[in-house]
């Protein structure tokens, strides 16, 4: 028996014990907790069942630590005006600005916004150049300084639509619903997140998402999908279930298919989502609420997802703290100038 069924049990064994006993503190005092406990045991237990007994996941960022939202503004700021500057130069420069961060705290946000590299401080200052309309989508004569060689895994996005990612996430049995998946689909250059909760993660399913959300909304806002990455799973298979290879052909969108999510830029935003969807909504909505149906979890999920959308800072080269909406708003001339290329 896992840890966590230890701890429901044990919580069920102190509510069990009080009423066999008409004492809650005998109960307490024989199983080690305190009254406040039962109390807090017993009304979640009475409101969402042995779900309520579940603590929330403890693997979840000390965000406690992380600097101000200003100073790692400045960070960033200073990593676009002086790429070629050291993270002991740019502690030094923001301590002379009266901000106190060290070395290593500089080092730790450029990792959280790709920028740790001299090469991918040139390549966001490219992207924040076009984004603001300093530099012609067609103009890469920072990027030329630092190529990217023919093997390097950082894909590159060059407009919102150009490389997205999908995939689906297990939420495990969620009662009295059964099992539940999260579909994702995750824009690579704005972060832009699409997703909803299905009963299921086959081929069909995975269509049926891209068909009915995806790309109904990419439409609307006038933008084309260039290609879709996946990892190697089967409902994303053209052997195994080749119903999602015949909506990407039927659509005109190119297919990349890797083995795992381990490149900083593109791959991993789906299961960078997943995780912190899961801690920061799911896990505690779960523990707190009946679920009576799936449209009811859906709607919850939504309103939720619309504000992280709209509302949530996120670290990556081409969103540099900005949320998902902003970005969109900031690179809609570089929709425009790609899709006129391609007619």
């Amino acid at each position: 028996m896992s840890a966590k069924n230890n701890e429901i049990r044990s919580k069920l064994a102190l509510l069990q014990l009080a009423t066999e006993l008409g004492s809650i503190s005998k109960a307490c005092e024989i199983m080690g907790y305190s009254r406040d406990s039962y109390y807090r045991f017993k009304k979640q237990y009475e409101a969402v069942g042995e779900r309520g007994l579940k603590n929330l996941s403890r693997k979840k960022p000390a965000i406690k630590n992380r600097v101000s939202q200003e100073v790692e503004e400045q960070v960033i700021e200073i990593a676009l005006d002086y790429p070629n500057y050291g993270q002991a130069k740019v502690a030094e420069l923001l301590t002379a600005r009266g901000c106190c961060i060290s070395a290593s705290g500089v080092r730790t946000i450029w990792l959280r916004h790709n920028l740790e590299t001299k090469k991918n401080r040139l390549l966001a200052l490219h992207t924040k150049l076009q984004q603001d309309q300093l530099l012609k989508p067609n103009e890469h004569h920072i990027e030329q300084i630092y190529k990217l060689a023919p093997n390097d895994s950082n894909f590159e996005c060059l407009y919102p639509g150009d490389i997205c990612v999908q995939d689906t996430y297990d939420l495990g049995v969620i009662t009295p619903l059964g099992q539940l998946y999260l579909h994702s689909f995750v824009d690579g250059y704005s972060q832009y997140t699409i997703a909803v909760v299905m009963e299921d993660n086959s081929s069909a399913a995975v269509v049926t998402f891209l068909k009915e959300f995806v790309l109904p909304w990419y439409h609307d806002n006038n933008i084309e999908i260039n290609s879709i990455l996946t990892d190697r799973g089967t409902e994303f298979s053209e052997r195994k279930s080749p119903e999602y290879s015949l909506a990407l052909i039927d659509n005109r969108i190119n297919h990349i298919q890797m083995r795992a999510y381990n490149g900083p830029v593109v791959n991993g935003l789906a299961a960078r989502f997943q995780t912190f969807s899961y801690n920061e909504f799911f896990e505690p909505y779960l523990k707190s609420h009946n679920v009576a149906s799936l449209a009811q979890l859906n709607d919850e999920f939504g309103r939720w997802l619309s504000n992280y959308n709209q509302q949530q800072p996120l670290a990556g080269r081409y969103t540099l703290g900005k949320t998902a909406a902003e970005v969109l708003r900031l690179s809609r001339h570089l929709i425009s100038h790609h899709q006129a290329t391609n007619d």
